[in-house]
């Protein structure tokens, strides 16, 4: 079979698996708080830049199909696309049987194939633009056409640098990375005019960020940067956990085939040129170690330095593949990097039949925090709960208790599940009430959506895995609080949680 064959069965064989998955399971906690981010465009968010509320007003057609499918539709499509310009761009460098390699420990990352691949995250397209543009830098340090080509090439970075940066603000380090590259191996690039013209492509793409943080005091780089704040002393405990962290969202196996290449590449015949694996280090590196660095002193997510990676697993690819015969290297990782794909693919499959069938919780079975610490209660029960709130409702309108049509919140988890899987197919009108740091985007969001008065009842949803006291967030704001409707959600016909649903009553128009 034909390299390129194989690769038309990786990427077809990886497509359906993620289908079958995004129509398996409901949003999770991020995926359904970006489906509020599409509702109401913006040059920018709370949270993050607005490319992934961009790529759901696509797939969802203007939002006019919002079911799990279309919603991820974008992440799916991108990690196919991804996969076959990671082949085209390590094919360059090497050959087509690295060119594979590089598309096999790509498929079998997590990071790669399921947090930017199936769930629509701003990793998806923050990916496929940092791809784009490794692409770019890697012909333009190796250029040996004309001037003008190199300069067109300059300012086709320019503007996939800031498409990135739009994705998710990591983006930057393809500009530190580059930077350093011209400033430790190519510092005639210093003297082109075309280079401060790419920085100034990228920063005009990027200015309404810039723009919208002026207007809002900053809020987005207040509260980033009291996540990445370092705190006093040294924290192993966060260090190690980004560290295995690391190896567990890029697969085990290719840590290890990735942290193998990286010892080997400076020894002997390093199988790729120079100066493209100085390049890729530059990308690659600073930002993986930067992040482990804030770990020592800080908290830090393991995805956050997921884009960095890939520059490694060109690296490995091009080291890896050495000719047949030459060494065992060739089929232990491709054989590897095989067994990878198909742990990642037994993986999604088990997770997908643990979250629909597993019998009860595989959290807390404690009445009071029933399913808390269930990460399976994120992406389960949130259909059923739009029947169960539903029956609730209707029956306090028949008996004359309450026919409000407002339900509120005061977190944005679970305010977005509620938001969109409850209150907007029923029609009902919902806020999220609360501390800027507690609702988050939905500070903004509330604005468009018809204000509660004076005089008003609200109902409140709030669940066992994750308990919100309402008589602690809203008692200041009604005149009275409900005992709660207390309805068990089950989960293969046993108990996995309880919902509480409250009625506040007699909204006091503060």
């Amino acid at each position: 079979m034909s390299v390129k064959r194989k690769l038309f069965w990786l990427v077809g064989l990886a497509t359906v698996i993620k289908i079958i998955a995004a129509i398996s399971i409901d949003l999770g906690n991020d995926e359904v708080y970006y489906l509020t981010y599409a509702h109401h465009l913006q040059w920018n968010y709370f949270d993050h830049p607005p490319m992934v509320a961009l790529l759901i007003r696509l797939t969802t057609l203007n939002l006019y199909f919002t079911n799990e499918l279309f919603v991820r539709l974008g992440p799916i499509v991108i990690s196919g696309i991804n996969t076959l310009l990671l082949f085209k761009l390590t094919s360059s460098l090497k050959n087509e049987h690295a060119g594979f390699l590089a598309a096999l420990l790509f498929t079998a990352s997590p990071y790669c194939s399921i947090i930017g691949g199936i769930f629509i995250m701003p990793d998806g397209p923050q990916i496929f633009f940092w791809i784009i543009s490794i692409y770019i830098l890697a012909a333009i340090v190796l250029h040996n056409g004309t001037k003008a080509d190199m300069n067109k090439k300059l300012l086709l970075f320019g503007i996939s640098a800031g498409l990135c940066t739009m994705s998710k603000i990591h983006g930057v380090f393809l500009w530190i990375g580059f930077i350093s590259y011209i400033l430790l191996y190519a510092p005639k690039f210093l003297s082109n005019i075309y280079l401060y013209i790419s920085a100034a492509f990228t920063a005009v793409i990027i200015s309404p960020i810039l723009i919208w943080n002026i207007q809002n005091n900053f809020i987005t780089y207040n509260f980033h940067s009291n996540r990445i704040t370092l705190n006093h002393g040294i924290h192993l405990l966060s260090f190690f956990r980004e560290l295995i962290g690391g190896m567990l969202y890029n697969n085990p196996i290719c840590y290890f085939l990735l942290i193998t290449a990286l010892f080997m590449v400076n020894k002997g015949n390093p199988n790729i040129d120079r100066k493209a694996k100085n390049l890729l280090l530059l990308l690659g590196l600073p930002l993986i170690l930067i992040i482990l660095f804030t770990s020592l002193f800080r908290d830090t997510l393991p995805h956050w330095s997921g884009p960095g990676y890939i520059s490694l697993i060109i690296i490995a690819a091009c080291k890896l593949e050495v000719p047949k015969g030459a060494s065992l290297i060739k089929p232990i990782s491709l054989k590897l990097a095989s067994g990878a794909n198909v742990m990642v693919a037994f993986t999604i499959l088990l997770g997908i039949l643990m979250v629909n069938f597993y019998p009860g919780t595989i959290g807390n079975k404690k009445n009071d925090r029933y399913g808390n610490g269930d990460f399976t209660l994120d992406i389960y029960g949130w259909k059923k709960l739009r029947y169960q709130f539903e029956g609730v409702r209707e029956r306090n309108a028949a008996r004359g208790i309450s026919k409000t049509n407002f339900i509120i919140s005061n977190k944005w988890f679970p305010a977005a599940h509620i938001d969109n899987y409850v209150a907007q197919p029923l029609h009902l009108n919902f806020l999220a009430l609360g501390n800027i740091n507690d609702i988050h985007t939905y500070a903004w969001i509330n604005q468009y959506r018809k204000m509660i008065e004076k005089g008003n009842d609200a109902y409140f949803i709030t669940f066992s895995n994750n308990f919100s006291d309402p008589h602690l967030a809203f008692n200041n704001l009604f005149k009275e609080i409900s005992v709660p409707v207390i309805i068990a959600q089950n989960r293969n016909g046993k108990l996995v949680r309880n919902v509480f649903i409250y009625l506040l009553k007699d909204y006091k128009g503060k």
